[in-house]
């Protein structure tokens, strides 16, 4: 008979939390049961708010503990160092322990004796809590090690996306930057993470050149939206849905639609030479079908556009109906 898994409550879930934070203090921190109401490292969380395991204390960071306080004798006094101490490496060991893990864990399957190992041989109080043993595991990696030293690109070739009705074009040129570097994996939500150390480290890369680059507030506002992810990928995707779709790119539809249909070569506008005329024509059709690719103009239609544009230069009015009759 297949067992059936039933879903806690928003209530049940924060009691559940809030025992997993107890229990852990008590079997891996060893704070006395009997005093898991007056001891200072409980009076201290509380006094702090910090009442939950996975919403509260695992986000703390060193400065956190080190600003903990609790009531002593009527006073407000600081927490004594060396419970900050176990603190402090409690909160690493859980942060080493899910990176071994690849993902989180329940850290009450741990042991006092294996934090007190943890605490003994790796932990390093004078380092930043995510910073050991993240930053060992991560400087381990010879592929995150290999793009520092070799390819990673330098930020300045992104150009600022600031004007809607430059898009098109910024976005055509940004997936080019993206292509010469070998960083499009980080905007193909289809890509699956082999290296998920050096994949996290491009993607803060990526996060940082959209900060700095996005000012048109709907992208500004996007990435803003991901900052805690740094998920380049969404970002990216939900960039271009809301910029393809804009007011601005449909306009500009229009208005290329509106040059297409009325320029004539030889009405003395066009200053240049006729065959860049030509390729210049064709662009114009390529993006005005990326802007409106509802109203796409098919091959044959553009030939026909294009023929109406150059009916007027006499050496090239008849190259259409020559091809034809070549080609029957």
């Amino acid at each position: 008979m297949a067992s059936t898994v039933l879903a806690l409550s928003p209530a049940e879930e924060k009691k559940a939390d809030k025992d997993h934070l107890l229990t852990a203090l008590i079997n891996v921190c060893g704070v006395p049961y009997a005093r898991h109401k007056d001891h200072p490292i409980m009076l201290a969380l509380k006094h702090d708010g910090i009442a939950l395991f996975h919403t509260d204390f695992i986000h703390m960071t060193a400065a956190d503990i080190g600003a903990l306080q609790h009531v002593k004798g009527g006073t407000l006094v600081p927490l004594e160092l060396n419970f900050k101490m176990i603190l402090r490496a409690f909160l690493a060991f859980y942060h080493h322990q899910s990176h071994k893990k690849r993902g989180g864990l329940n850290v009450l399957d741990s042991t006092s004796g294996q934090f007190k190992n943890f605490r003994n041989s790796k932990h390093d109080p004078t380092k930043d809590i995510t910073g050991t043993p993240w930053g060992l595991a991560i400087s381990n990696n010879k592929g995150l090690a290999d793009w520092n030293k070799l390819v990673k690109p330098s930020a300045r070739d992104f150009k600022p996306y600031r004007e809607a009705n430059s898009w098109v074009d910024h976005k055509e040129v940004f997936m080019i930057i993206l292509e010469a570097q070998n960083l499009t994996h980080l905007v193909d939500p289809s890509y699956v993470v082999v290296d998920e150390d050096l994949h996290q480290t491009q993607q803060k890369f990526l996060h940082k050149v959209f900060r700095d680059n996005m000012l048109h507030h709907e992208a500004k506002s996007i990435v803003k939206h991901h900052a805690k992810t740094k998920d380049t990928a969404t970002i990216w995707q939900k960039t271009c849905e809301t910029h393809d779709k804009s007011m601005s790119t449909s306009l500009n539809g229009n208005a290329i639609l509106g040059w297409l249909t009325s320029s004539r070569l030889n009405d003395g506008k066009w200053v240049r030479s006729q065959g860049e005329h030509v390729t210049f024509y064709a662009d114009k059709i390529d993006k005005f079908n990326e802007m409106c690719p509802d109203s796409e103009i098919n091959d044959m239609q553009g030939v026909r556009m294009l023929q109406n544009s150059i009916a007027n230069a006499p050496n090239l009015a008849n190259v259409l109906i020559l091809y034809h009759q070549t080609k029957t």
